[in-house]
């Protein structure tokens, strides 16, 4: 067994303590050069942004990965207190492959990184419609005016794509949906498609420059046409007998059940699940609150047990920060 872990730079001592008899069968780094082979399994650890956008610079991987994540980030496998646990898992090969679907997105014949939550379709400028055409396996489909075009997975359905008022996608369908962003014809619902489905969006047109989202970290012209078609695979390592889907699906009707939470506390609950562990200051300039209506906002998120506040060492100081309430590894 040789494995890869890459790390966030704030947790890799973290990450290398819970190694402990097993840290000869892993490495630890803080970012990925070139393409990385000779390894069984590759980990990556830190916040969803953080694994996404590793999860793109691994674009011709193709064995398991592990995720290690803060507490209900929809992408971990583990969270990082379970992590000696799950290396252990792993090294006994006591663990399971999800494969989870991913999209791939082209631009005039250039490939972008593999989508694994989706692909968005906007104008640059807010406030600004965009005229499209819709296809699907070269099937016209429909013409539209809209705010903008999602295209998600079944892992991205509990994302962006819920909160445009698409369906919710168990996490093993072998489907995609495609769903219209506040369009201008209330016909125009959101459409579940085979994943060996090819989507052409064509004919794109808005007063401002359109742009293609991949999973809300990669940002390219559009242009007039957007190929959109299964990608490969990622080969997700699951630990502990929790099925992905009822525990994905269950953290977000948790959220779903808070909705009643005033717009400053789901604007930084949204926050902590991409970016992890925050102080109050980097919150306050993340989401330019004042600093009294983060205080409150806190407060309630607190009360409500959606997030929990630390003590850790950063730089050699103690500072406090936050972050999102999680279930431990085999917890019910």
């Amino acid at each position: 067994m040789k494995g890869l872990i890459i790390s966030m730079p704030s947790i890799v001592d973290k990450v290398k303590s819970s190694l402990g008899n097993y840290s000869q069968f892993f490495e630890v780094t803080t970012e990925v050069g070139n393409e990385p082979s000779g390894y069984d399994v590759i980990g990556i650890a830190g916040t969803d942004k953080f694994i996404v956008m590793n999860l793109h610079k691994l674009s011709s991987w193709d064995g398991p990965v592990l995720t290690i994540g803060f507490g209900i980030g929809f992408l971990n496998s583990i969270d990082l207190t379970s992590l000696d646990r799950a290396i252990q898992a792993v090294v006994n090969g006591d663990y399971d492959i999800e494969d989870i679907l991913r999209l791939a997105v082209s631009i005039k014949g250039k490939k972008l990184p593999d989508a694994i939550n989706e692909v968005a379709i906007f104008p640059a400028r807010s406030a600004i419609t965009l005229e499209y055409s819709l296809y699907v396996n070269n099937e016209y489909l429909w013409h539209d005016v809209a705010d903008g075009l999602i295209i998600a997975t079944p892992t991205g359905s509990t994302a962006y794509a819920m909160s445009a008022g698409g369906p919710l996608l168990h996490s093993r369908a072998k489907v995609f949906e495609i769903v219209p962003v506040n369009s201008i014809n209330l016909a125009r619902v959101p459409v579940v498609v085979p994943e060996d489905a090819t989507i052409y969006i064509r004919d794109i047109i808005s007063k401002s420059r359109v742009e293609v989202i991949v999973d809300g970290a990669v940002r390219t012209y559009a242009g007039n046409e957007v190929r959109i078609s299964a990608g490969k695979p990622l080969r997700l390592i699951r630990i502990g007998g929790v099925s992905s889907a009822i525990d994905r699906y269950e953290k977000k009707v948790n959220l779903m059940a808070n909705m009643d939470l005033p717009p400053s506390a789901k604007f930084i609950l949204k926050i902590l699940e991409y970016e992890g562990q925050l102080t109050p200051k980097e919150i306050i300039e993340k989401t330019m609150l004042p600093s009294r209506t983060v205080r409150h906002a806190l407060n309630i998120l607190m009360r409500r047990g959606l997030i929990h506040k630390q003590v850790i060492l950063r730089g050699g100081k103690e500072v406090v920060v936050y972050t999102l309430a999680s279930r431990p590894l085999g917890s019910t």
